[in-house]
């Protein structure tokens, strides 16, 4: 009987990691330590900021809005090598400021409170 509790635990445990390491958030966070390299601790911290911020858009239902920028930073976001800093900044312009300020919006318009800053 405990061995079948393990076992079942186990194999929840297992199917909630395997389907918290899909997120949109988990795949910038990838971009970004890949870049910049980052200390465990440091990606531990960039990927629950991130998470964070997913939840926070999903919470408003602005999930589209939050894909949307993440697809953006994915897409526009260079790395710059020989600084190891990932961004979306070109020529003074960042080419993902009008889906973080849709997001923003997204987010203004549904909560009580104004929203919180990205």
């Amino acid at each position: 009987m405990i061995r079948t509790i393990l076992v079942n635990a186990g194999l929840l445990l297992g199917l909630a990691a395997a389907s918290s390491g899909c997120s949109r958030a988990q795949a910038v966070c990838d971009i970004i330590c890949e870049c910049e390299h980052c200390s465990d601790e440091r990606e531990v911290q960039t990927c629950e900021q991130l998470a964070t911020q997913e939840d926070v858009a999903d919470a408003y239902d602005c999930g589209d809005a939050w894909t949307t920028y993440t697809l953006c930073v994915e897409e526009k976001g260079t790395c710059d090598e020989k600084e190891a800093q990932f961004s979306t900044v070109q020529n003074n312009n960042d080419l993902c400021d009008a889906d973080r300020n849709a997001l923003q919006s997204c987010i203004d318009a549904a909560s009580a409170h104004g929203g919180v800053r990205f």
